[in-house]
């Protein structure tokens, strides 16, 4: 990968100095290997120490920003859809989106179809009402353990010299990326029976009022919306579910969202969806 203008232009001007800095210290050893001790040749030993000094302080500059340019490079490219994707990792954004799109038009239409033969009144307000509360409880349980991750890596709160010295910082990040990437991959291979579970808690809320013979349909999709959910959430950056309006003439529809909007660090990436009046 090319190295952007800025960058490049660091890298040719800190390689100047330096080369500049060697001439300079081969010039006054020069000077000083046919010196007598007189007064001039202490200053120009001091001006040696000096440009030796500078020249060790320039190829360390230039090793540390390499360092932190390979490291930023490196994190961008490896965790952020938007900027490219690991083709083996079967959570990556697309992959997610994939699945969104599956729950919203084939398990949200299956369930769809067996309720509502049997004449359901309010299926769309209960159906938003269990998406809403999946979606809302799921992430509170992801980012609870993200915290978990947090304080096990010592990130929070994080040390004085950990705060000066970057790649520190850097490595502790990186650490916990790896941790929360690890936990993704866990719950995208968990058995659906754990899900179920997870969705029995939330169906029994008494607000819901699930009827005793629909359960079991709303369970199993409540499942599938769980894992989606917990997936988008642990994904890095978060793909983050929201019930905001971003687009134009939706204003009036607030109470109508269906599925949500998905959005990925403030972008808007999946337009919410509303069920009919």
């Amino acid at each position: 990968m090319s190295c952007c203008f800025n960058c490049s232009d660091f890298q040719k001007r800190t390689d100047g100095n330096i080369l500049h800095l060697f001439e300079q210290v081969a010039q006054l050893k020069e000077i000083l290997g046919r010196g007598h001790g007189c007064q001039d040749c202490k200053m120009n030993k001091k001006k040696l120490e000096d440009a030796i000094r500078m020249a060790d302080q320039s190829k360390k500059d230039l090793e540390d920003f390499k360092q932190r340019m390979k490291v930023k490079i490196s994190k961008e490219i490896g965790v952020r859809g938007d900027l490219s994707e690991n083709i083996n990792d079967p959570c990556r954004e697309t992959e997610l989106l994939k699945m969104y799109e599956i729950l919203k038009n084939q398990t949200w239409k299956q369930t769809k179809e067996r309720i509502l033969s049997g004449n359901f009144k309010h299926f769309f307000e209960l159906g938003a009402q269990i998406i809403k509360e999946t979606f809302n409880t799921s992430e509170e349980d992801m980012l609870a353990r993200i915290m978990k991750i947090k304080e096990a890596i010592m990130i929070l709160p994080t040390s004085e010299e950990s705060k000066e010295n970057k790649l520190v910082s850097q490595k502790l990040s990186d650490d916990m990326e790896t941790a929360i990437k690890n936990l993704q991959k866990r719950f995208s291979s968990c058995s659906m029976d754990l899900y179920r579970e997870l969705a029995t808690k939330i169906l029994t809320i008494p607000k819901l009022q699930i009827h005793r013979g629909h359960f079991d349909l709303f369970r199993d999709f409540t499942a599938e919306c769980y894992k989606v959910s917990c997936l988008m959430t642990l994904h890095i950056p978060p793909l983050q579910p929201s019930w905001e309006f971003h687009t134009s003439g939706e204003s009036n529809n607030q109470d109508k969202i269906l599925f949500p909007a998905i959005l990925n660090s403030k972008l808007l990436i999946v337009k919410a969806e509303f069920y009919p009046m």
